[in-house]
């Protein structure tokens, strides 16, 4: 019991009591401000412009993420998508794949045709997928 010890209970030190038990008030700067004038921050734009990206070019690779988690089915390239053709494994995805998914290269082959080459070099083939296209993930 703290009573045992001639306290009287907990309360907190005001700052009088503080500065009376021989301690500098805390609220008291020990030296003068500098207070300089800031800058008012330029406007900001009310809309982002829009970035435009180049299309992908037949013939040239570029570094792709894949998403392998339920096999290797669909993939999101040059701003459409792609479904695997065939589709590789089933619910996983194959050996030598990486799971959930795999940094490798996608290249078009043709306008509606691509090739992704996994980071172990295993290929998985992609066909445009037609505008009406399902998707479906696993379960």
């Amino acid at each position: 019991d703290f009573r045992a010890y001639g306290h009287s209970g907990p309360r907190a030190l005001g700052n009088a009591d503080y500065q009376a038990q021989g301690h500098p008030s805390p609220y008291k700067p020990t030296a003068t401000p500098v207070i300089e004038p800031i800058a008012s921050p330029a406007p900001k734009p009310t809309a982002t412009p829009a970035v435009e990206v180049e299309p992908a070019q037949i013939g040239v690779r570029y570094s792709h993420r894949l998403y392998t988690h339920c096999g290797i089915r669909y993939a999101n390239f040059d701003g459409r998508m792609w479904v695997a053709d065939p589709i590789l494994g089933t619910g996983n995805p194959p050996p030598g794949w990486g799971n959930p998914s795999d940094s490798g290269t996608m290249e078009l082959i043709t306008d509606d045709r691509a090739l992704f080459l996994s980071h172990s070099g295993e290929p998985a083939f992609f066909i445009t997928a037609p505008v009406d296209y399902q998707f479906r993930s696993c379960a």
